[in-house]
């Protein structure tokens, strides 16, 4: 084989990833995966890197722990000594560091070091030792692949070792649904569903409350597929009938986004034969430049069917102010609507659909969007 053939061969010499209860555990480098980031078998045996995920306001702090191979060496004794082995540092050195997504520079995390050998005659040297280290995450960061080196040093020489970690996306309100109407029936229980799409958290914990009196319930909210989570509990006659709420908090590594209006639903006594309706609602961008454009789009449904060619309204609130009506736009024969608007301060908007003698109104959560 040519020397630049072996080089080939040796260029794809890589390692494997494996997932488990939330944590990335970085295996010895197996024969056959890609090979830009590995570990170097030689100096260590695994990386496990605790919750990496963007967090909603104050920086989070991701630790990690490193299985360092053979740090420690058995040395001959002298003089009175002779004939006796003893432990010193065969690594000297441990540095790390770790790149953000689509950056080529490293920002220096924080690592320990090899502690002291135990002290006296010895007869074998420990195969190795765990070593923790940390690196932070800010607000502003992109989630993604990172990467986190590891550099071990014996002496004067130092090995690099590399692996990928998946750095999960900020905590964000997608939508939420609740049962509507929740129709209340004398002799028994009427069930109501609650759902919801939460994006990047580790637990979502819910309340619903009547807008016009004391009434409230509780809710634990159950993770599903993806970003989906759904809870169930159940209304008697004594419910207060009228409006209701659905509020959110969704947490993740001790920070919580609260969603104070995800959903609206209504509570009457008796028998209906008006359908629901839903609507959902989203904008292209959270923060614009003053005088570029944003999209605010959505679907309508009535049932579970689109609610095509409906009027839908859009309605923003500044802070500190009630919702007021900005526009109108009219759904396609999919129930899907879009309007293009440049946003000219800072308020959160929604879209509402309007009830008929047929069909319950409803509204949608609302998006943040902030003119800089």
């Amino acid at each position: 084989m040519t020397g630049k053939g072996m080089r080939l061969l040796l260029a794809t010499a890589t390692g494997a990833a494996v997932l488990a209860g939330g944590t990335v555990t970085i295996l010895t480098p197996a024969a056959s995966a890609a090979a830009a980031c590995t570990l170097n078998d030689a100096d260590v045996t695994a990386l496990t890197v605790d919750d990496a995920y963007i967090p909603i306001k104050d920086d989070a702090t991701v630790t990690f722990e490193a299985t360092i191979k053979d740090p420690y060496k058995l040395v001959n004794g002298t003089g009175d000594d002779a004939g006796k082995k003893f432990l010193e540092k065969n690594v000297t050195l441990l540095e790390a560091d770790f790149q953000r997504t689509g950056e080529t520079g490293w920002t220096a995390a924080t690592v320990g070091q090899v502690p002291a050998p135990p002290t006296g005659a010895q007869t074998s040297a420990p195969a190795s030792v765990k070593i923790k280290g940390s690196f932070k995450i800010k607000k502003g960061d992109k989630d993604g692949k990172w990467l986190v080196r590891l550099t071990v040093k014996r002496g004067g020489s130092g090995n690099d070792s590399c692996r990928e970690v998946t750095v999960d996306p900020q905590v964000k309100f997608v939508y939420a649904g609740v049962t509507d109407p929740v129709v209340l029936r004398s002799g028994g229980d009427t069930k109501v569903k609650i759902r919801a799409s939460i994006v990047g958290a580790s637990s979502v914990k819910g309340r619903l409350y009547s807008d016009d009196e004391s009434d409230s319930v509780d809710l634990a909210l159950t993770k599903g597929d993806g970003g989906s989570w759904t809870a169930e509990t159940s209304f008697d006659t004594s419910y207060a009938t009228g409006t209701w709420t659905l509020e959110l908090q969704a947490s993740r590594g001790g920070q919580t986004l609260k969603i104070e209006e995800a959903d609206t639903f209504t509570v009457r006594r008796g028998a209906g034969k008006k359908v629901k309706s839903k609507v959902s609602f989203d904008v292209s961008a959270n923060k614009v430049r003053r005088g570029k454009s944003v999209r605010l789009f959505g679907k309508a449904y009535r049932g579970y069917s689109p609610y095509a060619g409906k009027t839908v309204g859009l309605y923003y609130k500044k802070r500190g102010g009630g919702w007021t009506f900005a526009y109108y736009v009219k759904a396609s024969g999919t129930g899907r609507f879009s309007k293009t608007i440049k946003p000219r301060f800072d308020a959160h908007w929604r879209a509402v659909v309007g009830g008929t003698g047929k069909t319950y109104g409803s509204k949608s959560g609302h998006e943040y969007v902030d003119v800089r």
